[in-house]
């Protein structure tokens, strides 16, 4: 395969007679050294290549004329949409001039990346993160692409490991759905240098599942787990330089000096204090420039500030640590307001899941009750290989976490863009609950949207969970 394979027909040689173009470009698309490097790549992580900045510059000296015209650093190049686990999907429009930013800003930043690293592809290029996070970077610093049909989380783990890739980016849904399938084998991934994943947050405990997993098929490293809004610029925070024997669930820190994050409080005060849970909002050369035709939505995502700086505001709380890592926790709308007038976030108690219990994944909703206030349930993948009766284990779980009611799943459903769990659906799900009630009967318990619940005493003993 050539860069011909790439260009339409009437391009086609393009790159074949390089005698006009500067010294250092001919280098690059010297084709005997390209097919050199291709038949050694295993050979090739000491090989010093041109800098991207040393090929902008050549670019600059050219007088060889564009075929499309000048670059306009302010028309639009790309539309992507948001994942929809918070709502309806939006199309977000990017500049020109951010995707040159994106490039730009990780100049000089140590990723520990290598060329010729070979990258599973799982997240598809209609997704910001698939298209910049897990394309653009990785082949920018060298890397190899190696595409996978999207969604297919059921075969994620044997995929992953047939590749024989380094590095992978997936959704926290797919390593959760690996470690209850269980352990391939004890070199299953011993090439995985960079297990990660980004976008959704990831329990303490459940982060502890996954590197037991990894661990059990060889790979040495642990789970890195990233955040960020796609719409300022994609890795807003990073664990690349986390304390890899302490983090869990940290998403990491910003990436300076080109990205910068602040905490602010429900008024738009700015939080100096660490430790405090605050709106965490977001600034990126690299940031996008709108959501297209829908101009409520912009206002209400984007501000300038009085230094003319322009704030995304996310909708995630975060937390900042004394070490200045912060920890995305969970969305805002991940909440509600109690009888005091006070907002409980319902990923607290998710996080305070102990890992002993026998929980893969768990999510904690709120729906309206007759009284006026909130029902908090838990919603509940258990361990496979968990042998309490569920009957059981409904009453300690009620106890423990001070829920109302739970339902038991056997997965949860996945939303159409990215493959992330569908938080709306979950939020939605009124229906199937089972609550305490004596030492022989349990409450069936139906929610609805106007807060009508209805519940049902049934014998223990004659109800299948």
């Amino acid at each position: 395969m050539s860069l011909d394979d790439f260009l339409p027909e009437k391009r086609k040689g393009l790159f074949m007679d390089t005698s006009e173009m500067p010294k250092k470009m001919q280098e690059v698309f010297n084709v005997e050294q390209i097919m050199a490097c291709l038949m050694n790549l295993d050979k090739i992580k000491g090989v010093e290549f041109i800098k991207l900045d040393e090929l902008r510059k050549a670019g600059e000296k050219s007088d060889i004329p564009l075929p499309y015209g000048p670059t306009n650093l302010d028309r639009d190049i790309s539309y992507y949409y948001t994942s929809g686990t918070t709502g309806k999907p939006k199309c977000v429009v990017y500049k020109e001039y951010s995707l040159n930013a994106y490039v730009e800003l990780h100049a000089g930043l140590d990723t520990k990346n290598y060329v010729g690293e070979r990258n599973f592809q799982t997240i598809p290029l209609t997704h910001m993160t698939g298209e910049r996070v897990c394309t653009i970077m990785p082949l920018a610093r060298g890397g190899i692409l190696v595409p996978q049909p999207i969604y297919n989380n059921n075969t994620f783990a044997r995929d992953l490991a047939a590749s024989k890739c380094n590095c992978v980016v997936a959704t926290a849904s797919f390593y959760m759905r690996a470690v209850k399938q269980g352990v391939l084998g004890p070199d299953a991934l011993k090439n995985l240098t960079r297990p990660a994943s980004g976008g959704e947050p990831i329990t303490t405990s459940a982060v502890k599942k996954v590197d037991k997993w990894l661990r059990a098929n060889g790979c040495n490293v642990r789970y890195s787990l990233g955040g960020g809004a796609s719409e300022e610029g994609g890795a807003t925070l990073l664990t690349y330089f986390m304390d890899e024997e302490t983090k869990t669930n940290e998403t990491g820190k910003p990436l300076e000096p080109h990205i910068h994050v602040k905490l602010v409080d429900d008024d738009g005060n700015l939080i100096t204090e660490n430790e405090v849970l605050g709106n965490l909002h977001a600034t990126s050369p690299a940031a996008a420039d709108r959501y297209l035709d829908n101009p409520e939505a912009t206002a209400a995502r984007w501000y300038v500030d009085e230094e003319g700086v322009k704030w995304g505001v996310t909708g995630d709380i975060a937390v900042r640590h004394a070490d200045g890592s912060y920890n995305i926790l969970g969305r805002k709308s991940d909440s509600y307001i109690d009888e005091n007038g006070k907002r409980v976030y319902l990923f607290q108690i998710e996080y305070s899941l102990d890992e002993n219990d026998p929980i893969l994944e768990w999510e904690i909703s709120a729906f309206k009750n007759e009284c006026g206030g909130h029902d908090v349930v838990g919603q509940i993948i258990l361990d496979p290989d968990c042998t309490t009766p569920k009957n059981e284990l409904v009453d300690y779980f009620c106890k423990k976490y001070k829920l109302d009611a739970i339902k038991f799943y056997q997965e949860f459903e996945m939303g159409e863009i990215t493959n992330k769990r569908d938080f709306v659906l979950l939020a939605h799900d009124y229906k199937g609950y089972v609550s305490p009630c004596d030492k022989d009967h349990h409450y069936l318990v139906d929610y609805s949207e106007d807060g009508t619940v209805t519940r049902r005493k049934v014998a223990i003993i004659h109800y299948q969970y």
